[in-house]
């Protein structure tokens, strides 16, 4: 029996992000300027979720029931690209400008 409570989490930083970048996007499209003060909270919320998946991990395998196969590579994936979304901020907001043209 695998134990796979935290498999989530690393997708969830990911939309996070994706949501921190559309922000500027919702508000030229309308949305309240109140909504750029989140800004800050999104970042955090990916980063403690990301650690929150470490830590889930590491509980998982100190407990009787083992691991599931695909956590472990897929919240490495998502601090992977976390990370790259916050080190590289201006190369996604230019992607994500490109798409919605």
């Amino acid at each position: 029996m695998t134990h796979s409570s935290g498999i989530l989490v690393g997708p969830a930083a990911i939309v996070s992000m994706v949501f921190y970048y559309l922000i500027p996007f919702m508000i030229v499209a309308g949305a309240p300027d109140s909504l750029a003060k989140l800004r800050p909270f999104v970042i955090s919320s990916s980063v403690l979720l990301i650690a929150f998946g470490f830590y889930q991990s590491w509980r998982s395998k100190r407990s009787q029931l083992s691991p599931s196969k695909l956590s472990l590579p897929l919240i490495w994936f998502s601090t992977i690209v976390v990370l790259g979304m916050i080190l590289f901020p201006q190369t996604i907001a230019n992607v994500l400008a490109t798409l919605a043209q």
